[in-house]
């Protein structure tokens, strides 16, 4: 066969081998993953689990329980939380439901996982082919094209940073859709038309449902390339050119391309209203708190050395054990929580990348200027408010200070996570060096392959076991509305991987992990001292220090009834490969002695134990909010210390606009209030649903309100929830008791 016939052939075949190449390779670089596909993702132990979680749980909301997706009491109960990490993989995590229904959770996992790389690296082939053959970058023989642009692909999929994001944060895994985004805006702005514009509108919308993290990285690029194509055309526009051109040479008159932008705004925007519009209901319930601007030293002990995009990571397989090693930069940190395996942390572009990015970059330095600029704008953005060099803090000030000022922008909290955009305009300067070394030395195409592939490669990579044990299948065949209780789950990497078992048995569960937790949930499931299911099992798991004293057990077998009813406990689940073995003793002498708990399962790792039904219907009627163990009925809203001490009376101060206190007395008609008011002019407003709201105006001191109210239908459910909305100043009003009559 001649060699033009095969190119004609390969022509015809171009994007089926393309798209196989880059499968083999993401079976390759994930490789113990595949033979391992039904029982283990790819990941190290922590945040994946929760994407797990995410992904079963989009199924179980829609499909199984019909509840809302993404603000749920099945987490966090009985308050109730976000799905945080939904919002950061929505798109994937519903685009699952056919390979969840046909093949289980684990299988439809990683193989959105493996098309998260497979669709990335695609995609930057077209944009690579797109910016290497257009009128404003290098053009070659389309061979040579082709081939630098599978080179483009495989540098920003397979990138030591975007495989360091797969074993760790999914969300910023899933890249597929920004490679689409940026050919459909380049395009949007080089021809007449509407299509390309609606396409880039549409692509940038995915992005949105995918992460908005991502969605703020590419609204930073369309910035940027707003300001490179337009500023060049209002230039030439008043110098009084007889024929007006923007930088790209479109022949068309000056208003569409404005147009077209216009366009892509609308059709970004309007699709990504249902997302926001989920997100602002959640704001309205937490107050938005949890998406809070950190001090700028929090992110520059999260920020990029200069030189870390030149070392060696400590992932490198290649590089690990005979790299130069800076301290903070490429060995351990001194950061809480952080360490030289970070996914963060895995910034190192390889050799063979920043030498073709290099050759690229000088030798089409004018019709690539764009890319370079990005390259450098994300990278300067990476390295955080201040310059550090070889491990030292220069306290020279950087541009990243006046973006955490803007609004959106100031919630992307590590400036590292920048440095994904790095990879990414480095990939492009990266191709066009190989066109470069392509034309000069055509069998250069295969050493360039696997030297990137190399010095980029985890081998092997880290996978994780996830065996759903026997215990949870009976569960979920148990008939009935309750919660269970996993321990431990104040340890957030196993709460992490214990949440993901919700997807199979479909109950209600207490603590979760969601990344960013509201404060008043983190302050309800850590810091109370409620009885149980706060402050005993601290104790016993280990998260708080000291032990259980006989006072406090007394106090636990005082609350048993009130705590199994009211958080309607049926079930705990002890995971003892999670614990040592002392205190796995501890825990289940807590749970048969004190919990009146019965073991009816156990495994190599898991014990089941049933917990007893409440010994006596308990009737909620008259509460002292001054004594801890009702803590548990208080939600949102409330401050737990110092306590209202006023006239030898106790209670807890209302703050914020709205305190929640979850009850169950459906057959009660009346409430009465004891209420604390500073003295001035207060008015409490009580809502109990959609038939009963009243208004108080408080007077100074301690005054009982009595309230009348209707239970239709004695529905539990519209009177399980008591709202005390109010506007006074921090520590004004305050609550000594609850009565229901």
């Amino acid at each position: 066969m001649s060699r033009s016939s095969a190119v004609s052939r390969f022509s015809r075949l171009e994007h089926p081998i393309v798209l196989a190449a880059y499968t083999l390779i993401a079976l390759a670089l994930s490789f113990p993953l595949a033979p391992q596909f039904g029982d283990h993702i790819a990941g190290v132990d922590g945040d994946v689990w929760s994407y797990l979680w995410a992904m079963g749980w989009a199924r179980a909301s829609l499909l199984d329980l019909g509840v809302n997706s993404f603000h749920t009491d099945y987490i966090f109960y009985p308050l109730g939380g976000a799905t945080q990490l939904l919002w950061g993989t929505a798109l994937p995590s519903f685009a699952s439901l056919p390979l969840q229904l046909a093949f289980g959770l684990v299988p439809a996992f990683n193989a959105m996982y493996l098309a998260a790389s497979v669709l990335t690296a695609y995609g930057m082939y077209l944009l690579g082919k797109e910016v290497l053959t257009n009128d404003n970058g290098p053009r070659r023989e389309p061979l040579f094209v082709r081939r630098s642009s599978f080179v483009v692909g495989l540098i920003f999929a397979f990138s030591a940073l975007r495989l360091g994001y797969g074993l760790a944060f999914t969300n910023l895994f899933h890249t597929e859709f920004i490679p689409f985004y940026i050919l459909f805006l380049l395009r949007a702005t080089r021809n007449v038309g509407w299509k390309n514009a609606i396409l880039a509108g549409f692509f940038f919308a995915l992005n949105v449902y995918v992460d908005f993290q991502i969605a703020a990285f590419l609204a930073i690029l369309t910035a940027l390339w707003f300001l490179y194509v337009l500023i060049p055309r209002g230039v030439r526009a008043l110098k009084n050119y007889s024929q007006v051109h923007d930088a790209l040479r479109v022949r068309e008159d000056t208003t569409a391309p404005y147009a077209r932008w216009l366009i892509i705004l609308a059709v970004a925007g309007i699709l990504s209203l249902p997302m926001l519009g989920l997100i602002l209901n959640d704001f309205a319930i937490e107050g938005g708190n949890y998406i809070r601007v950190y001090p700028l030293k929090y992110s520059a002990d999260r920020s990029y050395d200069a030189l870390s995009f030149v070392l060696p990571n400590a992932r490198s397989t290649l590089y690990q054990n005979i790299a130069p090693r800076v301290e903070g930069v490429n060995a351990s940190v001194q950061t809480e929580g952080e360490s030289e395996l970070s996914p963060d942390r895995q910034s190192f572009l390889g050799i063979t990348v920043l030498a073709l990015a290099l050759l690229g970059a000088i030798r089409f330095r004018r019709k690539l200027l764009f890319w370079i600029l990005l390259t450098l704008v994300f990278a300067i953005l990476s390295l955080g408010p201040v310059l550090h060099f070889a491990g030292a803090n220069t306290n020279i000030p950087l541009p990243f200070a006046l973006v955490n000022n803007i609004p959106i922008l100031n919630h992307i909290r590590i400036p590292m996570r920048y440095g994904l955009m790095v990879f990414f305009g480095a990939s492009v300067l990266a191709g066009a060096g190989t066109l470069i070394l392509l034309a000069w030395r055509r069998w250069l195409f295969i050493p360039l392959v696997a030297l990137v592939l190399l010095e980029a490669v985890v081998f092997p990579y880290p996978t994780l076991e996830f065996r759903v044990p026997p215990v949870y299948e009976q569960i979920a065949q148990t008939r009935g509305d309750f919660s269970i209780l996993e321990i431990p789950s104040f340890n957030w990497r196993h709460a992490a991987k214990n949440e993901a078992y919700q997807a199979i048995h479909q109950k209600r569960i207490l603590r979760a992990y969601t990344n960013r937790i509201a404060p008043d949930l983190a302050d309800y499931f850590n810091l109370r001292q409620t009885p149980i299911v706060v402050r005993s099992l601290r104790i016993l798991e280990g998260a708080e220090k000291g032990i259980l004293t006989e006072q406090e057990i007394a106090q636990d077998r005082a609350a048993l009834d009130d705590t199994l009813q009211f958080f309607n406990l049926r079930y705990a689940l002890v995971h003892r490969d999670q614990l040592d073995a002392a205190r796995v003793a501890e825990i289940d002498a807590y749970l048969r002695n004190v919990l009146n708990a019965t073991m009816f399962y156990q495994d190599d790792s898991v014990t089941g134990y049933q917990l007893a039904a409440p010994s006596h219907n308990v009737n909620v009627s008259n509460l002292d909010l001054a004594n801890n163990a009702n803590l548990m009925y208080l939600g949102r809203g409330w401050q737990t210390e110092p306590l209202a001490d006023q006239a030898e009376e106790q209670g807890r101060y209302l703050k914020g606009t709205t305190s929640e206190f979850f009850f169950d007395a459906p057959s009660s008609k009346q409430l009465e209030l004891r209420a604390l008011s500073d003295g001035s002019p207060n008015t409490l407003r009580v809502d109990l649903g959609k038939n009963a709201e009243s208004i108080l105006e408080l007077a100074p001191g301690w005054q009982d309100y009595l309230i009348q109210f209707a239970a239709p239908n004695n529905s539990p459910e519209i009177l399980s929830r008591l709202r005390l909305i109010q506007t006074a100043l921090p520590e004004s009003i305050a609550i000594g008791s609850i009565q229901f009559k």
